[in-house]
């Protein structure tokens, strides 16, 4: 195998690659045919096939088999060529042959994804084909918390020997022959891993869904990892991520209505680009490249709110980066006491310092109101903390400015 590739950040291109996705079994082990189970309104398959419509993958290739004429109309919707595997019943392997055997000549490799693993993201089709090679004649495969997934994508060289039936399966044979040109390309894409073969996969599958364009935790832990962010960088994130939940969580206790899956992953990818000049905006680019506009957007306003804001997912990741000192829990005054003497010779500076504090305390102050009680007793689990004394500092310094 050669050494892992990073993912880059510009727009790959995929033409030369097609793609299979596999639908031709029985779905023996769920019980209910797995193609056909909704999410989000389409089916499975659909979703399938249109990840690689929204990746740019421009042939598609949908390998039918048992209940073939129920999924046919709904392949040439999407615009996907239909091929047969009459030998359905022996398996996936059966399946790759029928479809490698139906690439077009001009093909250079392909993504082979089985119709029961649905909730790939778009940015992981286009971040494989970045790194495919099609001169190494090999594999690239995403990897998630150090495991590969679907779709790898696989040279046609490799697809001919199954469409030649010189190899009698399963795939992972046919794969190991080619491993010393496998790439292994780290993605934050925990879908990769998740499949259908029960039904409490599939509820598991139906809850994801609910927010792809918000990563998870362990999904913001390896966009994080794959920025080769500073450790002290990501303990601080984390303990941001800690404050914020704490508060949205007590906010919406009240009835506010919060995304609190946003607010945890926006905090903890705040400084996803820390250390670069407008490290927010910079970071909000990187996460909109990765098709999450959502988080993109609290994480470029984490830095500068200004003073008129709403009780908000942004408000709150704003406010908790102010009350965490790296990673220690920490008053506003405290968070903004080393700016405000760095810039003791800059007006211009230490007036924006001003104003991004009086932000965070009129947030504190506005926190307080709709909780009706001080924040350090959602803010800070230690009940002896530096915020003992912060409810009636923020409240002489908002009143008074």
């Amino acid at each position: 195998m050669r050494p892992a590739v990073q993912p880059g950040h510009s727009e790959p291109s995929v033409a030369g690659l097609a793609a299979l996705v596999l639908a031709a079994g029985t779905s023996s082990r769920m019980g209910e045919f797995k193609p056909l189970l909704p999410l989000a309104g389409i089916s499975a398959f659909e979703r399938c096939i249109s990840l690689f419509r929204a990746a740019g993958v421009a042939e598609v290739i949908a390998v039918l088999g048992h209940r073939a004429d129920e999924l046919r109309p709904l392949a040439e919707r999407y615009g996907a060529r239909c091929v047969m595997n009459t030998q359905f019943d022996q398996g996936m392997y059966s399946s790759i042959v029928a479809g490698s055997r139906a690439l077009p000549d001009w093909a250079k490799g392909a993504f082979v994804l089985p119709a029961d693993t649905p909730l790939v993201r778009a940015t992981t089709i286009r971040q494989l084909a970045e790194a495919f090679d099609p001169r190494q004649e090999g594999v690239v495969y995403p990897v998630f918390a150090g495991h590969r997934g679907h779709p790898p994508l696989i040279a046609q060289s490799i697809l001919a020997e199954a469409a030649r039936d010189e190899a009698s399966g399963p795939l992972f044979a046919l794969l190991a022959r080619h491993e010393h040109r496998a790439v292994d390309l780290p993605v934050a894409d925990e879908a990769i891993h998740m499949d259908m073969d029960t039904p409490a996969d599939y509820f598991a599958l139906v809850a994801l869904e609910t927010r792809r364009d918000i990563p998870t935790a362990a999904e913001c832990e390896a966009i994080l990892a794959a920025r080769h962010v500073n450790e002290a960088v990501i303990r601080h994130s984390r303990k941001v991520a800690e404050v914020a939940q704490r508060v949205a969580f007590a906010l919406k206790s009240t009835g506010l209505i919060l995304n609190t899956e946003l607010v945890q992953a926006a905090a903890l990818l705040h400084d996803l680009a820390k250390g670069e000049a407008d490290h927010a905006s910079v970071g909000a680019t990187i996460l909109r490249s990765m098709d999450f506009p959502k988080v993109a957007e609290v994480v470029g306003a984490h830095t500068d709110l200004g003073l008129s804001f709403a009780l908000d997912e942004k408000a709150i990741v704003y406010l908790a980066d102010k009350l965490v000192r790296g990673e220690q829990s920490a008053s506003i005054a405290e968070r903004f006491q080393p700016a405000l003497d760095r810039f003791s010779g800059d007006p211009v500076a230490h007036q924006a310092a001003e104003r991004r504090m009086r932000t965070a305390m009129e947030i504190a102050f506005a926190v307080e109101r709709r909780l009706g009680s001080p924040l350090s007793f959602v803010a800070c689990e230690e009940s002896n903390s530096t915020y003992r004394q912060i409810s009636a500092s923020i409240a002489h310094q908002v009143v008074n400015g």
